[in-house]
């Protein structure tokens, strides 16, 4: 078939229950809509989904199967497109915000959901359990787009008119919002990460660079920083600073950040004061993003975003602050050697001692650990341990950190339990432990398998049978 309108093919409200974009999906009686520019894999997916009695199959020309169920247009992404009005009949008239950068979207797109107010709904890092009933596909930060508007079509989200979307560089990179505007998009930063997919950082960031396009975006806020400003040089969309400067069109006038967030800032003339419940490394600018996202927008006037400002907190894994005697411990996601280098930094002028305990993901960008290791050694103790080794071997990954570490004040203790209730017992008067890497996580993937693992409840666990 060249070309094909699904109309044609009058599916019943069963069948548009039964949609599904992944072979891991396929029951009996689904309705498949695939592609893949790999015509074998595409074949083997199809011919998996046929044997699971898929009812139809919707796909591409690469498809080579032939069988009554299987429909191939030349309009296949066409096609994709016009299901989304399927699954989802309200998804065009939604609002919806793009995220990006290295680090600090999960926080960013936090804030944003509460200054947005309740008809917000945030999807990002921690929102994994949003999709369990959608696909059996491993969550992803920025799912497929399909999948976002299958939650979106449900009874229970159709309350959801500001929908914002943490937009990874491998989503970016790989098309997966074609379909959708953003009203306003944000840039955080950029620095090493996932360089084992874009190979380089120019790469990386001209992934970064897809969500500030016509295409994609209507505006965007950017932080005033090297790659924000490398993007405000690459792009035609109307673009608003937030700086120090008095370029800015955000101005940042005054700022403290511990043991609170206060902040004096100038924005169309008029000049704003906040206290804010948000502490934590360059959050601060996290917060700005989201505030400026929501200025900009024009869904809420200033004085509603104000309003709902005097709620945040920071997300779960990020900057969680626990009381222990007269020290911190300090949950965090962490995993970037600039992020790592930041945190300590951060808490260095109000602690005696920083002792860092963290580890590096196996099966990802290898080089990056040498660096993160570099990062560490602005703390007073550091204690490599196990991330997420997946199916590396966890002493290569740890000597891979070790290249980076001063070895006279670095320990390794590869067993993350082991290696957290050592680090807490490190601590003495007016220290910090700064538990990075997994934040939010509730497992460790070692040896392809997910054991259940939480350092918030692990943390609390130890520290109550001490004090």
């Amino acid at each position: 078939m060249n070309e094909l309108n699904l109309t044609e093919l009058q599916f019943s409200e069963k069948d548009v229950k039964n949609f599904v974009n992944s072979s891991l999906d396929v029951e009996e009686g689904s309705i498949l809509f695939i592609d893949n520019h790999d015509n074998n894999k595409l074949d083997k997916y199809v011919d998996e989904s046929l044997k699971k009695k898929a009812k139809l199959v919707i796909t591409s020309l690469n498809c080579s199967l032939s069988d009554d169920r299987v429909i191939k247009a030349k309009n296949y992404n066409e096609i994709l497109h016009e299901s989304y009005s399927y699954i989802c009949d309200d998804y065009e008239s939604k609002k919806y915000f793009g995220i990006t950068g290295t680090d600090g979207k999960t926080t960013t797109g936090s804030y944003l959901k509460e200054l947005l107010g309740p008809e917000s709904l945030f999807i990002g890092t921690n929102e994994d359990v949003l999709f369990s009933e959608i696909t059996n596909e491993k969550h992803l930060t920025s799912p497929k787009l399909f999948n976002i508007l299958k939650l979106l079509g449900r009874s229970d989200f159709k309350k959801y008119k500001n929908i914002i979307l943490e937009a990874s560089s491998h989503a970016l990179d790989q098309d997966r919002f074609n379909g959708i505007k953003f009203n306003t998009s944000g840039f955080t930063n950029l620095s090493q990460d996932h360089l084992d997919y874009h190979t380089n950082i120019e790469n990386y960031f001209n992934s970064k660079l897809k969500l500030f396009s016509s295409q994609l975006s209507n505006k965007y806020v950017y932080i005033d920083n090297k790659w924000g400003n490398k993007i405000s040089e690459n792009t035609s969309i109307p673009s608003f600073k937030i700086s120090s400067d008095t370029q800015g069109d955000l101005q940042i006038l005054d700022k403290k950040t511990y043991p609170k967030t206060i902040l004096k800032i100038k924005i169309d003339e008029k000049i704003y004061d906040f206290e804010l419940d948000i502490v934590g490394p360059n959050f601060y600018q996290n917060f700005l993003l989201a505030f400026s996202m929501a200025y900009y927008s024009k869904i809420k006037n200033v004085d509603q975003i104000i309003e709902n400002a005097s709620n945040l907190k920071n997300p779960k894994g990020r900057f969680d602050l626990i009381d222990f005697k007269t020290n911190k411990i300090i949950v965090d996601y962490a995993h970037t050697p600039e992020s790592i280098s930041k945190i300590i930094d951060y808490v260095n002028p109000y602690f005696m001692k920083v002792v860092v305990l963290f580890g590096a993901g196996g099966n990802r960008d290898k080089d990056k650990r040498k660096l993160m290791g570099n990062a560490s050694q602005l703390a007073d103790s550091v204690i490599v341990t196990n991330d997420n080794p997946r199916d590396e071997d966890p002493i290569q990954i740890s000597n891979d950190v070790l290249n980076g570490c001063d070895l006279s004040k670095t320990t390794v203790i590869l067993d993350r339990k082991e290696a957290i209730t050592s680090a807490i017992n490190e601590l003495k008067e007016n220290s910090v432990l700064l538990v990075l890497g997994k934040g939010h996580e509730m497992y460790q993937e070692i040896n392809n398998s997910q054991i259940p693992f939480n350092d918030n409840d692990f943390i609390n666990e130890t520290i109550g049978g001490l004090i």
